[in-house]
């Protein structure tokens, strides 16, 4: 058995509440998921019928929006710079490929740059591994640079220990 109430309601501003035509009272709504087979609630655009003097209820504050840093100019300057993407072709066995993923990840982190990803081949012997990567734009001869020296620097410590 299902009954159908139906409310006429209005804004009253003087409260900022809803309140029912007929009663003069604050509408509250049913908990529909409490009792669902014996109420049902309708209401229709015609039936709320706000005084026609009454401004429109404000739901948020529109010069908030002045107060955020997105809309801020001096947001606006510190704007991501353009970015370059590279990679990277890493091979050898596993604990040297571990080793110069290691040196770039760190290189690029500097650099404020970001590893996006890589891909593994395994050829006999050894592994290749793609490292991919972002960095801003004009100092990826820079990062190409210091990674080349300090893979020279550590892959030969890392099999010629003193």
């Amino acid at each position: 058995m299902s009954i159908t109430v139906v409310f006429k309601i209005y804004w009253n501003d003087s409260v900022n509440e809803y309140w029912e035509v007929f009663t003069k009272k604050k509408h509250i709504r049913p908990n529909r998921t409490r009792n669902t087979n014996s109420i049902t609630t309708t209401t229709t655009d015609s039936e709320i019928t706000p005084p026609s003097d009454s401004p429109k209820p404000r739901y948020y504050n529109p010069s908030a929006r002045k107060r955020t840093p997105y809309a801020s100019s001096s947001f606006l300057a510190a704007s991501k710079p353009k970015m370059s993407n590279s990679f990277e072709l890493l091979t050898g066995p596993i604990d040297t490929i571990q080793k110069k993923y290691e040196i770039l990840s760190d290189i690029v982190s500097e650099y404020n740059g970001k590893v996006h990803g890589s891909q593994s081949h395994i050829v006999p012997n050894n592994i290749q591994l793609i490292v991919y990567y972002e960095i801003p734009l004009g100092q990826r001869d820079e990062v190409k640079r210091k990674f080349d020296q300090f893979v020279t620097i550590e892959v030969t410590k890392f099999y010629h220990p003193q």
